[in-house]
């Protein structure tokens, strides 16, 4: 639940199903250099768009924009969440840091969190139980949260930005400190959340995560969106074809002609790099060409497409660890 009044249900109710659109949006810290440049992003309800990037791309920040923490450089932030009272109270956050009263118990602080957010009181204990289990944390309810590890810190605070089924929900990075039955049932709780109209947005590395849930990703690299559109549409940028990467030592080099059947070298500036259809059953194929012509192989590296990939080759980067 959440305090929506009355009047904000009939705009909720009205047919407007994009519940925030940004657009043209700059911002810079101080008289620092700009960390978002031009950017535009508008989100639906029942809609999740993962935010993916190298770190210091921008990411967080855009979070924080969103929640009406930082006010931008120019630009227009525009949506019917923003034009009610209670927009802060329709949304929920959890960012990178934790913030909670570390001398109550956990369940102490989702009840406090889960009241300021407008949740009726008598209301409360089920929503938060029921979360509480969801999350893995019925067993650390009644302890005091000084006494909990980073990863029970991280479920009470996705406890607390989920507590009052906010409209819109603003993830910084959700699975950092989860243990596996944890995440998958974080994923479930937000198909959940989506599925019921809610909206999230969600900057994460975990790209098995986002490739489960994300509608959409945007790409941001340098403060800019370097490439947008969902799972589908990225992943067909990059054709079908595995790469593999060979490393070899380029003392006297001379490399054969022919590496396979539907084997490409696609570039030899550097590390070798060929591209193919038929997947990893063609590296031996291109091992042997390569030790027939005495070139010395150093390493190999396989690149399936997929997200790492589509990383790599918009950004240049490694995705970080």
């Amino acid at each position: 639940m959440n305090s929506t009044t009355a009047d904000e249900t009939v705009v909720m109710d009205s047919g407007l199903t994009s519940l925030i659109k940004v657009s043209g949006l700059h911002f810079r810290y101080a008289s620092s250099p700009p960390v978002l440049i031009d950017i535009d992003l508008e989100v639906s309800a029942g809609e999740i768009v993962a935010l993916l990037g190298p770190n210091g791309a921008g990411k967080s920040t855009l979070l924080r924009i969103l929640l009406n923490e930082l006010t931008p450089e120019s630009g227009t932030i525009a949506g019917p969440l923003l034009s009610m009272k209670s927009s802060r109270v329709l949304m929920g956050y959890a960012g990178e840091e934790t913030a909670h009263f570390n001398s109550l118990t956990g369940i102490q602080n989702a009840h406090f969190f889960a009241r300021a957010a407008g949740v009726e009181k008598h209301e409360v204990s089920e929503m938060v139980s029921g979360l509480m289990n969801l999350v893995g944390l019925s067993n650390e309810a009644d302890k005091v949260v000084s006494s909990y590890s980073f990863g029970a810190k991280r479920k009470l605070l996705l406890l607390e930005a989920l507590v009052h089924q906010p409209k819109l929900l603003l993830l910084d990075e959700p699975t950092v400190g989860l243990d596996p039955v944890s995440r998958d049932a974080l994923a479930d709780i937000l198909s959940k959340c989506s599925q019921e109209g809610s909206a999230i947005v969600m900057a994460s590395h975990d790209l098995n995560f986002l490739e489960q849930l994300a509608d959409r990703i945007l790409v941001i690299d340098e403060g800019r969106v370097v490439s947008s559109g969902s799972q589908i549409e990225l992943l067909s940028s990059l054709g079908t074809a595995t790469r593999f990467q060979v490393s070899v030592d380029t003392a006297s080099i001379e490399l054969p002609q022919y590496f396979g059947e539907d084997v490409e070298l696609v570039d030899d500036s550097g590390p070798l790099v060929f591209e193919t259809t038929r997947g990893q059953a063609a590296l031996p194929e291109i091992w042997a060409a390569l030790i027939s012509a005495r070139v010395k192989i150093l390493g190999v590296e396989v690149r399936e497409p997929g997200l790492a990939e589509l990383f790599r080759r918009v950004t240049g980067q490694e995705l970080p660890g």
